[in-house]
């Protein structure tokens, strides 16, 4: 049976419809990551865990290290007093527990603590991920529609990216989370990047295209991107767009383009074909709430 961190987030709705769909037993955590006698008794019984909770989608440091970093510590405790077998997890490219990115940062300590932990454990670090409800493009669109007649471009657009689709991951941690480990996947690192290496324009441009807005795309210094969004969204629980959000287009997102094929025997489809998700009716209400606690 498989046990899943943040099962109710964008990609473990995913995650849970694809094992159901393959007719594999999961169960979500309830509650929270902070109370290990509470979590060693949810874990009982289970084999693997698909780890995906993460505070990051609220851009405060705090909340990583109490959900990401601190829960993580729990769940391998708990883990090993429930005889966990498994442990799969998501991080970031990039991950670097030196990295001067609160995200890299954490991803990077995160990954060191599981291979410490003694309980056999995959780790997948994911490019930037799309699909119906992201973190990624959902906002990127919302905000065009109230920026007219601009589009901003942080650091003039030039961040390089490999986004995958939300639905090639799950198919990877489908893949690596085979009870019997007939391919050999624990204990080892891998990563899941889609075959487009794109400029942070181009995406920008795909977006306005699917969406059929007219903008001018407009270069900003980060500088003053990190501050506006400071002021703009720093007060909001949930908010569209996050500093963590910009510190990922501050450095380079690269992989062989057919790492994917390479390490699972199949591509990763391209972007192009999977965003009709940004033509559905109450988008740009995303700015202000209205699709924040998906």
């Amino acid at each position: 049976m498989y046990f899943i961190t943040g099962s109710n987030g964008f990609v473990g709705r995913s995650v849970v419809r694809a094992f159901e769909q393959a007719e594999l037993p999961t169960t979500g955590l309830i509650g929270r990551l902070n109370n290990v006698d509470e979590l060693s008794k949810q874990l009982e019984g289970f084999d693997t865990v698909i780890h995906l909770a993460s505070a990051i989608k609220y851009g405060r440091e705090r909340g990583l290290n109490q959900t990401d970093i601190d829960g993580t510590r729990n769940l391998i405790e708990a883990g090993r007093r429930a005889g966990i077998n498994h442990i799969v997890y998501i991080s970031q490219i990039g991950a670097d527990s030196n990295s001067l990115f609160p995200v890299m940062r954490a991803k990077g300590l995160i990954e060191e603590m599981l291979l410490r932990s003694g309980i056999p454990t995959t780790i997948i670090r994911s490019a930037t991920l799309y699909g119906r409800d992201d973190r990624f493009l959902t906002p990127i669109t919302s905000l065009a529609f109230w920026n007219w007649p601009f589009v901003w471009l942080p650091g003039g657009g030039r961040s390089v990216l490999q986004p995958l689709w939300v639905e090639d991951l799950v198919r990877i941690i489908l893949e690596v989370s085979d009870t019997l480990d007939l391919k050999g996947y624990r204990g080892n690192i891998y990563t899941a990047a889609g075959e487009e290496r794109l400029h942070y324009d181009d995406l920008v441009r795909s977006v306005l295209e699917i969406s059929n807005l007219n903008r001018r795309l407009l270069p900003i210094n980060m500088t003053w991107v990190r501050l506006v969004t400071r002021a703009f969204f720093g007060w909001r629980r949930n908010p569209p767009i996050t500093l963590f959000f910009l510190d990922r287009l501050n450095q380079p997102e690269i992989a062989d383009l057919d790492i994917v094929n390479q390490q699972f025997g199949f591509h990763p489809v391209r972007m192009a074909d999977q965003l009709s998700y940004l033509r559905r009716p109450g988008l740009a209400r995303y700015v202000f709430g209205s699709l924040a606690g998906r």
